[in-house]
């Protein structure tokens, strides 16, 4: 699969989500995450019209998976982000 490097502001974005959900337990719906039909477990954050981060939530908190587009988000595979 051919891969697609992350815009600047977008890692700027990324690197804001993932301090506040894994360093400061804030909750995913701050930042309009919603949690997956087929996988409850996998959180969906956007960080733009085009990104997507996906995070597992685990007893211990939120733990950072993926950052994908938002094409390959449509066609994801929820069982390939196990917890």
């Amino acid at each position: 699969m051919k891969t697609i490097p992350l815009p600047p502001s977008q890692a700027a974005r990324l690197a804001r989500v993932r301090r506040a959900l894994e360093n400061d337990h804030r909750a995913h719906g701050e930042f309009h995450g919603k949690r997956l039909q087929a996988a409850r477990h996998l959180i969906s954050i956007p960080l733009g019209r085009r990104w997507r981060a996906l995070f597992v939530q685990t007893p211990s908190g939120y733990h950072f998976r993926d950052c994908i587009s938002h094409e390959r988000y449509n066609h994801i595979n929820p069982n390939s982000y196990r917890a």
